[in-house]
């Protein structure tokens, strides 16, 4: 069922005091919503409870112990609770539904209609080299392209640039949360959450005010994997948070793939190792396209427009148009070499300007360093 936050404020809090109470143990509050009751009903005076709530009833009721945080969702937010479906309007994600453990509740600020999209996770660390931003921009950018909806955690790293390429390319992207809606983590991500609700949708099944907590994360991770068909680990170290990711993603009965590394890489180890436990190698989004496309018969549309794309994707992506600088700084380079020291000096413009620019271009594929210095590979 869906039911819509902020619009009123006894009803709120019904919903936030039934999700913590400890009045109630989970398996309690599941039997509960699998027969169809929601906290307004069980206050009903003639409700017709499977067990004596009295006390329970009065609690709600009557609890002022937990302050409603302040909403501030970035787009209208909706409650999605695990449970009886309702014919046809239930969204609690069908994928994450089916699981023992999948959570009660689901916060959603955005598209939530998004979450009806076959998807896909992309993960990996929060420190990654510039390969795996490269690729892990390419991967989100040509799996939304082709109409998969990309999930990630809204991390620094991998999880950011799986979440800016899905935007680029104008398809959509989910970002699963480790607190409350109303608790963007890290706060530097607060633009990028901003772009991904108003083109996809944040996702919590933290009540708002809940605050990052180390304990949160495999949670975190166990939703995130639960709702996907597969997860693409770019790039993680061992032990890591994207292991964590991976290996309830396979508990969970979904595919995992993972990008090959050299020995001698240092985020390599994690993607290595789940290779060596069965996880399929995959350097290209149409592999992963290829792959799944067994597992797309529920839609059908999708299946054949997303095969069609695989098979016509370049390795490279298209972008937004460039900000003049940069154009500037790829007439300069011609079909030549130059150093980045002459480059600065013709720009006009300091070292570390320069370097910031090249990082983005090479990220996007237009420029590679070499040993003689700066290259580009292809012009707009």
């Amino acid at each position: 069922m869906s039911y819509v936050l902020a619009r009123n404020a006894a009803a709120d809090q019904l919903w936030f005091e039934f999700l913590t109470t400890k009045m109630l143990d989970r398996a309690s509050k599941r039997k509960l919503l699998a027969q169809g009751f929601t906290p307004p009903q069980l206050l009903e005076p003639h409700g017709t409870w499977p067990f004596d709530g009295a006390e329970l009833r009065a609690s709600l009721r009557v609890s002022k112990s937990r302050q409603v945080a302040s909403l501030k969702p970035l787009l209208s937010c909706h409650l999605l609770h695990w449970g009886r479906q309702s014919s046809g309007c239930d969204l609690y994600p069908p994928l994450l539904s089916g699981l023992s453990d999948a959570p009660l509740a689901l916060f959603v600020s955005g598209d939530i209609n998004c979450l009806s999209r076959p998807a896909i996770a992309i993960v990996g660390t929060r420190r990654p080299s510039r390969d795996g931003l490269k690729l892990a921009d390419q991967m989100g950018y040509q799996l939304a392209a082709a109409g998969f909806l990309v999930v990630s955690g809204l991390a620094r790293g991998i999880d950011a640039a799986a979440h800016r390429g899905a935007l680029r390319s104008g398809g959509q992207t989910l970002a699963v949360m480790a607190t409350g809606m109303d608790r963007i983590y890290p706060s530097e991500h607060y633009r990028l959450a901003e772009e991904v609700a108003a083109q996809g949708a944040l996702l919590s099944e933290f009540c708002p005010g809940v605050v990052p907590h180390r304990g949160h994360f495999p949670r975190r991770n166990r939703t995130l994997s639960g709702l996907c068909l597969a997860t693409v680990v770019i790039e993680a170290g061992h032990p890591s948070g994207s292991l964590i990711t991976a290996n309830a993603a396979v508990e969970q009965g979904r595919e995992v793939f993972a990008a090959p590394w050299s020995l001698f890489h240092r985020g390599g180890a994690g993607c290595l190792r789940l290779l060596s436990q069965g996880a399929q190698l995959i350097d290209t989004p149409a592999a992963v396209i290829e792959h799944l496309a067994v597992h797309l018969s529920g839609w059908a549309e999708l299946t054949a427009d997303a095969l069609d794309y695989s098979s016509n994707a370049s390795e490279t992506t298209p972008l937004a148009p460039l900000e003049p600088a940069k154009r500037q700084l790829l007439t300069l380079l011609g079909d030549g070499e130059h150093d980045l020291a002459s480059l600065a000096s013709a720009l006009q413009c300091s070292s570390r300007q320069l370097l910031a620019m090249v990082t983005q271009l090479e990220l996007q594929g237009y420029v590679e360093q070499t040993s003689a210095g700066l290259r580009a590979v292809r012009h707009p």
